[in-house]
């Protein structure tokens, strides 16, 4: 039979899964690593961190796209603001103001907090973010173009387009950062 293990183990192993964690991480934006795994990793944890998100900030997806538009909006004044002009919605994240983000920093709490190194890369964790949120709300998929963020093009902060009803990207800017 197993033996309960003690607070102090306790504390050991999680501090090593973190050091694991961290380890992948930095691999995955090495230039040699496989391109299309990072997409898949940036994809999960961008998926993962939105799970968590949501009832964490008291957002639920289970309502028509105005109502969480305007629920979003209510829930981060000044800070986020989403605004619908027919199938696409805009979305600015005005870093700096609210209560944890700098304006021109990047507002993921993984980079925010020093667990990793600022990179455009970790753009792609974001949109799928977005897209994951969005998907959830409309339940099909969306279609998610980065236009700008401190990482990519060094603005104040990010913006995105949320196309509900995917067309072919027309401004030049990339699907996922």
């Amino acid at each position: 039979m197993a033996q309960e293990m003690s607070e102090e183990e306790r504390s050991q192993r999680e501090f090593f899964i973190g050091l694991q964690m961290r380890e992948c991480f930095l691999r995955m934006f090495q230039p040699d690593f496989n391109e299309e795994a990072r997409n898949m990793c940036l994809e999960a944890t961008g998926r993962l961190c939105n799970s968590l998100f949501l009832p964490y900030v008291g957002l639920s997806t289970d309502v028509d796209i105005d109502t969480f538009i305007a629920n979003f909006n209510a829930a981060f004044p000044g800070e986020r603001k989403l605004e619908r002009i027919g199938d696409v919605i805009h979305y600015n994240y005005i870093q700096g103001a609210g209560s944890h983000t700098e304006k021109g920093k990047c507002g993921c709490p993984m980079i925010a907090l020093g667990h990793l190194e600022p990179t455009p890369l970790w753009c792609k964790c974001g949109t799928n973010f977005e897209k994951s949120m969005f998907e959830a709300v409309v339940g099909h998929p969306v279609q998610v173009e980065l236009l700008e963020s401190p990482l990519v093009s060094g603005a104040d902060g990010c913006r995105w387009l949320i196309h509900l009803k995917p067309p072919v990207i027309t401004t030049g800017g990339s699907e996922d950062g």
